[in-house]
């Protein structure tokens, strides 16, 4: 298979994750969706524009998991770091209200990053995409505008106008179709429309040895030089960019040229699938000596839980709309993670435990952790 972005055939094999899972949220019910509930994933590299990409295709799963399994609503005090990131960069950039009269996002989800911005540049017009039924209601409850539907060039057929401000966050890497996806962009722009666009960075999992931007839902994991060469293609610039403490890219497009720096290609990957299996063995070692509770009920979660062969007495969340639910193939439900470990503190268990914490906010849960008096271990891999 040719790059998708560049579409050089100069591609070489660059990571395999075996026993990946493929339902990386808890859900209700998971009786009634049926196996196979893992994958081996084969992530392919290519020379010429630093892009990695999955071989396979699963785009049915896929989309039934955006539809239907995808997403539970986050609580707005917690899982912050995201979202404080893109604000911080989005107030940088030279927006006037005068020119943010309208916003579209692509992947609203439960519309917390819109309704920000609503009420950031004043915004009459504040449009969302977001094909998960239970976000997009979510979003509607904020009073905002969500079509539940993937964001194409059929679902924008019937718009008669343009957008000042059109942006995704952690959209671009679950595309099939880069040509649909930027052509509806294009179709709804004018040349006064900067377009924003947040994505896992390559360059900083490179650096940091980390695969935490690697799994099934992840077709595309970019580089900022293969980001920037893929919007070039259908007419958008790179003005600025940065690359967050979390490792998320943000890069602001126009539609105009500049003499911006261009993004160089990144280093070698070539320890990355070492350091992966180093790291889930050393999981399944220390999970062993003592009893264990993993913390974040996310694709962070179950990827340790079924790479790494763990099995904790406790999975825990710090969102309570996750207590209740399971992971597909798992019989153990989500627990409230304050309710766990006030408990264990106060009878006095937690000193001879290990916590991990399976999530990119881990600054903010061991935080939460020292507010609940927790004294036992506590282990966040390096990956993230």
């Amino acid at each position: 298979m040719n790059c998708p972005v560049c579409h050089s055939k100069n591609t070489k094999p660059c990571l395999t994750l075996e026993n990946s899972p493929i339902y990386q949220h808890p859900v209700p019910d998971p009786t009634i969706i049926p196996p196979p509930y893992t994958v081996d994933l084969y992530y392919q590299r290519c020379s010429d524009c630093s892009h990695v990409y999955q071989l396979g295709d699963n785009q049915r799963i896929l989309e039934n998991i955006y539809s239907h399994h995808y997403y539970t609503p986050p609580a707005s005090n917690i899982g912050t770091t995201f979202r404080d990131d893109f604000l911080h960069f989005i107030k940088q950039l030279p927006l006037t209200t005068q020119i943010t009269s309208s916003i579209l996002e692509v992947g609203s989800s439960s519309g917390e990053m819109l309704a920000a911005l609503k009420n950031v540049f004043s915004v009459n017009n504040a449009v969302g995409f977001e094909p998960n039924i239970d976000a997009a209601k979510e979003a509607r409850d904020k009073g905002l505008n969500i079509y539940t539907e993937f964001f194409t060039v059929n679902a924008i057929e019937s718009f008669n106008k343009t957008f000042d401000l059109i942006y995704s966050r952690h959209v671009i890497e679950h595309i099939f179709d880069f040509e649909d996806f930027f052509k509806a962009t294009n179709l709804i722009s004018s040349n006064k429309t900067q377009l924003i666009i947040e994505t896992p960075s390559l360059d900083w999992g490179i650096e940091n040895n980390s695969t935490i931007a690697f799994h099934i839902e992840h077709i595309h994991v970019f580089s900022e030089f293969s980001l920037v060469k893929l919007a070039k293609l259908y007419g958008w610039y790179k003005k600025s960019s940065t690359v967050t403490s979390a490792g998320n890219l943000i890069t602001a497009f126009t539609k105009y040229s500049n003499d911006t720096e261009q993004p160089s290609l990144p280093n070698n990957m070539a320890d990355m699938q070492k350091n992966n299996e180093m790291i889930f063995k050393y999981i399944n070692t220390i999970t062993k000596q003592k009893k264990t509770i993993l913390w974040g009920a996310g694709t962070c979660g179950i990827s340790l839980i079924s790479s790494a062969k763990i099995k904790p007495v406790n999975i825990v969340d710090g969102n309570a709309d996750k207590a209740g639910k399971f992971y597909c193939g798992f019989d153990k439900a989500v627990e409230f993670a304050p309710t766990v470990i006030k408990k264990l503190v106060k009878n006095n268990q937690d000193r001879d435990m290990l916590i991990i914490i399976s999530s990119s906010f881990y600054q903010e849960i061991k935080a939460n952790l020292h507010e609940l008096g927790w004294r036992g271990e506590i282990y966040v891999p390096d990956i993230f």
